[in-house]
């Protein structure tokens, strides 16, 4: 009995997990596509003159991340003098940093004093902000915005806050940073054997494709709006593994302690 049922539950648990799998995949190619070939088919295309980036629509300009944005690196706060009490000001490590939003778990604070001069690496919502050792894991790019909730917070070294200038829409610029481009890019280049990370410099030396800022923003709005329908199935897919995890779990209690008939 319960290696039938069991076989059951595993099979549309494995199906669940697939699904997920599927839109981990599409997701990546929804935002790699838009953001290199833009939102309309029919336009003329150009060789980008990058090999990972291919080719783009003949309007657009290609030009090193560098022109188009800032990097702050977070200052290398002692461990030694890390403080536990909830009420001083929050760190944010390379540890902090999920993909797409950032993870409070584990959490060390910093007493700030008023006009200190560390109140520079306070961060701002909106702020986006890349983890600099082992920037790209299974799930994709560590890289998150700061949002209402996660403030104050202030910069750790290891970290790099990511400022755009006039010339970029910073939801664009996110979207290019979470891409698998960006991910193509700094892999062959990865410095560290246990621990593969990215400089300052490697980031800002990352080739982008940049429209029209007004085209940045359709872009933009439209990969949101794709992102958003994927991640409702997403969400549905992962609490369905969870149910089903349950029950094979209560399933099996029951049978073993005789309350299955």
């Amino acid at each position: 009995f319960l290696d039938h049922e069991t076989a059951r539950i595993d099979a549309l648990i494995e199906e669940q997990q697939r699904l997920i799998e599927l839109l981990k995949e599409k997701r990546q190619a929804v935002i790699s596509h838009a953001v290199t070939k833009g939102l309309d088919p029919t336009v003329p295309m150009k060789d980008s003159g990058v090999e990972w980036l291919g080719e783009v629509p003949a309007h657009w300009k290609v030009s090193k991340l560098g022109h188009y944005a800032q990097i702050l690196t977070g200052f290398p706060f002692p461990s030694a003098s890390f403080s536990h009490d909830e009420s001083d000001v929050r760190l944010l490590r390379g540890a902090n940093i999920g993909v797409g939003s950032l993870k409070w778990i584990d959490t060390v604070y910093w007493e700030l004093n008023e006009g200190d001069e560390l109140s520079s690496y306070l961060m701002t919502e909106g702020q986006i902000v890349l983890g600099m050792d082992r920037p790209w894991i299974s799930e994709g790019m560590r890289i998150a915005r700061v949002t209402q909730d996660d403030m104050p917070c202030l910069l750790l070294q290891r970290v790099a806050a990511i400022t755009p200038n006039a010339g970029i829409n910073d939801e664009y610029l996110y979207c290019l940073l979470a891409s698998e481009l960006f991910k193509a890019y700094v892999e062959p280049d990865l410095t560290g054997v246990s621990v593969p990370h990215i400089s300052p410099e490697q980031i800002l030396s990352f080739q982008i494709p940049v429209p029209h800022i007004d085209e940045q923003r359709k872009i933009s709005r439209f990969i949101k709006d794709q992102l958003d329908q994927m991640s409702a199935l997403f969400q549905q897919a992962s609490e369905s593994v969870e149910l089903l995890q349950e029950r094979r779990s209560a399933l099996i209690s029951a049978a073993v302690t005789g309350k299955i008939d």
